[in-house]
This record gives structure tokens, sequence and C-alpha cells, in this order.
């Protein structure tokens, strides 16, 4: 892919994030993904180089960021990474050490709520959520977690008890 006469490559890139977005915005979802797949492999081919997009592919609202249960948690992180247009190894090599492979796997494949709040946090910026979107899905996990942790527990568990024993002589 030759760059017109005095055309960067950073204009250019901006020039294709905002034709996806525009596609994405007006429901031609299917059209935006392809050319997404499209300008990755000429980028690859051509220039060697791995795009790497300033924003998800498909944008997330604030108001989708919604998740009552753990199942419907990782089918939100589910939905953020598909909209983000990365694979899971993208994901993990972008992440760094934070998010080992495995773990990138199993966030989305257990079907319960992720353990490691800095794992999701990684996972949800590396996706490409914005700042207060990334507080959003951490406030939710951390709802659904105190709610877990309560199921589990119990409310007889906050209950002050003594043991009385009783000797005798």
């Amino acid at each position: 892919m030759t760059c017109p006469e005095g055309e960067s490559i950073e204009r250019l890139n901006r020039l294709w994030a905002q034709l996806l977005h525009g596609m994405s915005r007006q429901g031609r979802r299917s059209d935006a993904i392809a050319a997404y797949h499209e300008v990755s492999a000429v980028l690859e081919s051509e220039l060697g180089i791995e795009p790497r997009p300033a924003r998800p592919l498909l944008a997330t609202s604030t108001a989708e960021l919604r998740a009552a249960t753990e199942t419907e948690f990782v089918e939100l992180l589910r939905t953020i990474r598909t909209r983000s247009g990365l694979s899971l190894p993208e994901i993990h090599r972008r992440a760094g050490r934070v998010l080992p492979r495995s773990q990138v796997y199993s966030l989305l494949k257990r079907g319960k709520l992720p353990t490691k709040p800095e794992q999701v946090r990684a996972f949800v910026s590396t996706c490409g959520l914005s700042e207060p979107q990334v507080a959003r899905v951490m406030e939710l996990w951390a709802t659904l977690r105190e709610q877990t942790e309560l199921a589990v527990r119990g409310p007889e568990d906050d209950k002050p008890f003594a043991i009385l024993i009783v000797r005798s002589a």
C-alpha cells in the first residue's frame, strides 16, 4: 500500500478508522468488519505492520455496559472483545504480563465472574474502552463480586456469636 504523495501512514490510519466508525454507526457493521480485515491484511502484507486501532472497531456505548449476573458480565466481556476487532492472542500481546494468554481465554470461556480485577481492567482497556467506560465495567465487577461473596457467605455469617465452654469439676 503506497501512500499518495505527501500522505502519512498515521493520517491514512486515522481515515480508515473514521471510515470504519462511520460504517458501524450507519448499521453497516458487517461492512465495517470486512473493511477492517481488508486493511489489516494490506498493512501487514505490504508494510509489515500490525494496525493498532485507537478505538474499538465498533464502539460500545456506556449505556450498553450493564450486567446483573455473572453470566451477563461474561457476555458483556465477549461483546466488548468482539466489537474491538481483536483476536484473543492479540489481546494477550497488547495487554502484556498483566493478562496471561490462558487467562484471556478463561475470562470468556468459564462463564464465571473473573477473580482478578487487574485482569478485567487490562482486558477492557486493551479492547479500547475509554477510561470512564473502564471504570463502569470495574464498578459492575465489584458489585457482582460483592453479591457473589454475600451469597456464598450468607447473611447469618455477619452476626456475632460466642461459644460457651462449661467444665464440670
